[in-house]
């Protein structure tokens, strides 16, 4: 399945994001904010499309907000 990029209000939030991903075994990788993306973060984590759904649940339980998702 195509990756899916997930964007975060801050380079903070992506970062802790990156930790709630890892802790519940999502692989995710940040990249730069593709410049279609409207956030003031300049970080981004690109994940499996497949994983969408075990990111959105871990990131929720992490209380981590997500800003949007990119398919």
């Amino acid at each position: 399945m195509a990756d899916v990029i997930l964007f975060f209000a801050s380079n903070a939030d992506t970062m802790i994001a990156t930790k709630a991903l890892k802790d519940a075994g999502v692989p995710a990788k940040m990249i730069p904010k593709p410049a279609s993306v409207s956030s003031a973060s300049n970080l981004c984590l690109s994940i499996d499309g497949g994983a969408e759904t075990q990111a959105k649940t871990a990131l929720s339980g992490a209380g981590v907000a997500l800003g949007g998702v990119v398919k």
